[in-house]
């Protein structure tokens, strides 16, 4: 019978998996299924092609098929309905796409700075929307980073739509409702766990932005 290490986490188990959450300069460490089970995405920020965490995500609940409570809706007062979500679909797409992007990007970032940039954003909008200026940045660094990253790529839609046969600029109320979608649908993908990607890892697979290589959107007016 071969011989196993101990587990790098537990120092007790045997180590039967290689984990590409830990070590350096590529280097993997071995570690008990024990600990990989526990570590998954809570105290390990496991890379979204790990074998371990691609069977994992087979198992996990699918909480986006659970109902939510009218009250725990993100912004449950604005109505996004799916004659909205078809009249706008090239927009929901582009910035779908768009904020996997932003968070593939942002180094440490996890589904809840997806959330957080979002909430900002969608503030943002709703000021603009009522008539005042005012900005709202997202608390958390790395959440304010992919918000400046969605940021710029709304601008760079506007910029197209203008440019395209004098198209004019997506209006404030449009852009808001793709936001609070996009958030609704964060909301329900969330799996609890304090590194959770398992949004982001949805939206690249849905969107086909390559891992490691985040592809600039294409624009489709």
């Amino acid at each position: 019978m071969s011989a196993h290490p101990l587990c790098k986490i537990c120092g007790v188990r045997r180590a039967r998996r290689a984990c590409p959450g830990l070590g350096t300069a590529g280097a993997t460490e071995m570690i008990c299924s024990t600990c990989c089970g526990e570590g998954r995405e809570a105290t390990i920020s496991c890379p979204l092609d790990c074998e371990f965490l691609r069977q994992a995500r087979i198992h996990e609940v699918p909480r986006e098929y659970k109902p939510i409570a009218a009250e725990e809706t993100v912004h449950a007062d604005i109505e996004v309905t799916e004659d909205f979500l078809l009249e706008h679909e090239a927009l929901a797409g582009f910035l779908g796409m768009s904020l996997a992007k932003a968070g593939l990007e942002t180094r440490g970032a996890v589904d809840r700075d997806l959330a957080g940039a979002l909430d900002a954003l969608i503030r943002t909008y709703r000021t603009l929307h009522s008539g005042l200026v005012y900005e709202t940045r997202a608390e958390d660094r790395i959440a304010a980073e992919v918000q400046s990253r969605l940021e710029r790529s709304i601008a760079e839609w506007q910029r197209a739509r203008s440019e395209k046969q004098g198209l004019s600029a997506s209006r404030p109320a449009e852009i808001i409702g793709v936001l609070v979608f996009l958030a609704r649908m964060a909301a329900r993908f969330e799996n609890g766990r304090p590194r959770g990607r398992r949004y982001m890892d949805y939206l690249r697979v849905e969107f086909s932005v390559p891992y490691g290589e985040a592809e600039a959107p294409r624009l489709i007016v």
